[in-house]
């Protein structure tokens, strides 16, 4: 208690009149004015910036960032609409990127070595059938002509080379029965 009577009783006055008078003042004063009075300039010339920058705890800051919510929010078609493809294809350089493949590696991890080589050996087996089939053609050809200019009759011409019509009627022939006539 205050030896003074009526102190409390006061101090509850002057404390309702000062935050009565406090209230007035603050509706009063017009802050957009008062702002504007500001020399902002001036203001920030006397800022330490760097002394508010080391101040700052960054990692704080972003561990508190959730980034998979920021990524939720971004519009990955719309940005991808906005890209100019023509713009990047223009400024690739597919020589250079010609220049850094390595052939003899993409052939060793994919079956295009065994294409290749089946593909020539098959053209080349074609081409040399072609070539026999042409020279049989010819064969025939000419020993026919030759026949006619040597007047030889048909009917006497061997079905096919001696060895090979020999080989085919030991062939044709029954085989030896065990126990049987031989």
């Amino acid at each position: 208690m205050s030896p003074v009577p009526g102190a409390g009783r006061m101090e509850q006055l002057v404390e309702a009149i000062a935050e009565r008078v406090v209230n007035l003042v603050i509706e009063a004063i017009d802050v957009d004015a008062l702002v504007a009075k500001i020399d902002m300039d001036a203001l920030l010339d006397k800022v330490d910036v760097d002394g508010l920058i080391d101040r700052v705890d960054v990692d704080k800051i972003v561990s508190r960032v959730d980034v998979d919510k920021i990524v939720e929010r971004v519009d990955v078609d719309r940005i991808v609409g906005r890209v100019d493809v023509e713009q990047i294809i223009d400024r690739v350089d597919v020589e250079k990127i010609i220049q850094r493949v390595d052939i003899d590696a993409l052939v060793e991890q994919t079956e295009l070595g065994t294409i290749i080589a089946r593909s020539t050996s098959g053209v080349a087996s074609e081409a040399l059938d072609l070539v026999r089939a042409q020279g049989v053609g010819l064969d025939d050809f000419l020993a026919r002509w030759v026949n006619r200019i040597l007047r030889r009759n048909s009917d006497e011409w061997p079905v096919g080379p001696p060895a090979l019509v020999s080989a085919l009627a030991d062939i044709d022939a029954p085989l030896p029965v065990a126990g049987g006539p031989q």
